[in-house]
């Protein structure tokens, strides 16, 4: 299990299958940052791209919440894929995911407070706050 967190670098494919499962998917890049002490301010190292992957009810909220540029959390299994394209052979980093949030560390508003289902399992109480 990882967690990676980044930003949307291209648009939310979808697919809804015959067999009734969706699929979402779209890439992520993941820059390191880090300060350096001889210019004294901070700057970009490497980019890690990923694809990511998203399955059923995942990939129907991630198709109605998220674009191209959001910033995100996301987390779930790292896979390796073995291709080859012109003759070549290459080796791509795939997340299937578990998880996907907005990294609200980076986003200035989020308009109207979006709708969470309960779980299964879970009773509708009312809570009264404490304070």
């Amino acid at each position: 299990m990882v967690t990676v967190v980044g930003t949307v670098t291209s648009d939310v494919s979808y697919k809804h299958g015959e067999d009734g499962r969706s699929n979402a998917y779209f890439r992520l890049g993941s820059t390191e940052r880090r300060y350096n002490t001889a210019v004294g301010d901070w700057e970009d190292g490497e980019t890690l791209w990923l694809s990511v992957s998203c399955w059923r009810k995942l990939a129907d909220s991630v198709k109605t919440t998220l674009s191209k540029g959001d910033p995100v959390i996301v987390q779930g299994k790292l896979r390796l894929r073995h291709y080859e394209k012109d003759d070549v052979k290459k080796i791509a980093l795939n997340l299937d995911a578990l998880h996907v949030g907005l990294d609200l560390s980076r986003v200035q508003s989020l308009g109207a407070a979006p709708v969470v289902e309960p779980r299964a399992g879970e009773e509708q109480v009312a809570h009264t706050a404490p304070f």
